[in-house]
């Protein structure tokens, strides 16, 4: 769990360091926001069911009246064949007017729409595994920087001790050659001298690899200026996780894994377009309406009009609806697209036949890495007991015989370099025991769940 130890020092186990890093890690969040995107579409699309195209429009402004008039009629004599009354406007009578214009389009293509939305579903779903297989890979990132972290803490404390126990030798010989004892000569001084370099090196890289692990772990975790990292773990020890099985391997990665889903939703969402595609290789059916009304109050009118449908020069009332059919004349452009989903599917299909086999062996092959590294790391752990009974015999000696000391810094070196083989090969294993559970297609936690 989370704790604060300190003023300003935050402390994490593995599992917390994993699950912080991932919430405060800012690409991880880049790739969450990715899905939005997709969800958009899909939001969009739904919108566009009913009545995609519907507007109404309306308008107010001044109108000119109406003027009657009388319209003659002549003969090429110039007699006056009739007369005949007419309207003409009157500017000089002007009033307000109010007008409004509607108009839709509703498509009938409720194919076309269920196959779109189920592409854009499936879409989703492989940007979401997408995510989920990089969410594991970040996994094995952090862990990786805690088992290192602790492998710092290890090499600063052996090279303290390297450091405190050749200073010890170093006074014990400097005090021994004061007394004058005749076992004991400037020559093992000197070669105690000679070899001090290699722990001095020792301390130098061990701060070092504890600067860089640190730099990292702080922009994992943007902790704040004042903020330290501690791990709960004070030692660098095997992993508790119990190991799976060649089989369970096997199993979980056919389950799990992120890719094989990727791969499959990939799959739907091609075949989706695929079928989208041709779909428009047919003609598409819509309803279309309209309406129009306009009414004016403009002056002069010879007698009242109640009726606010009556139409003339200014009144208008007009309207039709009736059912389109559109066909892309660009037959060539629809039918290449059809042909390059086409293609695509057949692609992915193809890769679909080797896809879980390869993933398998691969899962399996991180399985072989993790159990040759456990082999290692238990050869290890008997050359380390061997070196520390050496180291016991040296140490024993020398308290008999100061003129031992190539034999005692012999021995010590040998164990101090057995100690940090050692300790690589538990961070080694305890990193390759993550990149085994990510490829198996399980986050830590629920792994931990899993083996419970």
């Amino acid at each position: 769990m989370t704790g604060i130890a300190l003023a300003g020092e935050v402390r994490y186990d593995c599992l917390r360091f994993v699950e912080q890093g991932l919430a405060s890690d800012p690409q991880m969040e880049e790739l969450r926001y990715g899905t939005e995107a997709k969800k958009n579409k899909i939001s969009a699309l739904k919108s566009e069911v009913i009545l995609p195209t519907f507007y109404v429009s309306m308008m107010v402004g001044p109108a000119p009246g109406l003027k009657e008039y009388n319209d003659y009629y002549f003969n090429q004599s110039g007699d006056t064949l009739g007369i005949e009354k007419a309207e003409k406007y009157d500017f000089s009578r002007m009033g307000p007017f109010w007008g409004v214009e509607a108009k839709f389009v509703q498509p009938l293509n409720l194919g076309q729409y269920r196959t779109g939305k189920q592409a854009l579903e499936a879409d989703l779903q492989q940007k979401t595994f997408e995510i989920e297989n990089s969410t594991l890979k970040k996994e094995v990132e952090l862990q990786s920087y805690y088992y290192n972290y602790l492998l710092a803490l290890e090499m600063k404390r052996i090279a303290a001790d390297a450091q405190k126990q050749v200073d010890k030798a170093y006074d014990q010989l400097e005090e021994a050659l004061d007394e004058d004892e005749p076992t004991v000569s400037q020559t093992d001084l000197l070669n105690l001298k000679a070899k001090m370099h290699t722990v001095k090196e020792g301390v130098i890289e061990a701060d070092l690899g504890m600067k860089r692990v640190q730099l990292a772990i702080r922009f994992a975790l943007g902790l704040q200026d004042g903020e330290t990292f501690a791990a709960e773990d004070t030692i660098l020890a095997m992993r508790p996780e119990p190991m799976p099985t060649e089989d369970q391997v096997r199993e979980l990665t056919i389950k799990h894994n992120p890719e094989l889903k990727q791969l499959e939703a990939g799959l739907r969402a091609r075949r989706f377009q695929m079928d989208l595609a041709e779909a428009k290789l047919a003609p598409e059916f819509f309803v279309m309406g309209q309406f129009e009304y306009v009414k004016s109050w403009a002056g002069n009118r010879n007698v009242v009009q109640k009726n606010a449908f009556a139409q003339d020069a200014v009144n208008k009332i007009s309207g039709l609806i009736g059912v389109g059919l559109r066909y892309r004349l660009n037959f060539w452009k629809s039918w290449e697209e059809f042909r390059q989903a086409r293609t695509e599917y057949r692609g992915l299909k193809l890769k679909e036949n080797y896809a879980s086999e390869g993933l398998v062996a691969k899962a399996v092959e991180q399985y072989y890495q993790v159990v040759a590294a456990k082999g290692k790391l238990d050869a290890l752990r008997e050359s380390l007991r061997a070196t520390e009974s050496l180291l016991k015999d040296a140490a024993m000696k020398y308290d008999l015989d100061k003129s031992q000391t190539s034999a005692l810094v012999s021995a010590y070196t040998q164990n101090i370099t057995m100690q940090k083989d050692y300790y690589f090969a538990v961070c080694r294993y305890n990193v390759e025991f993550a990149g085994l559970v990510a490829k198996m297609g399980l986050s830590l936690s629920d792994y931990k769940t899993y083996f419970k």
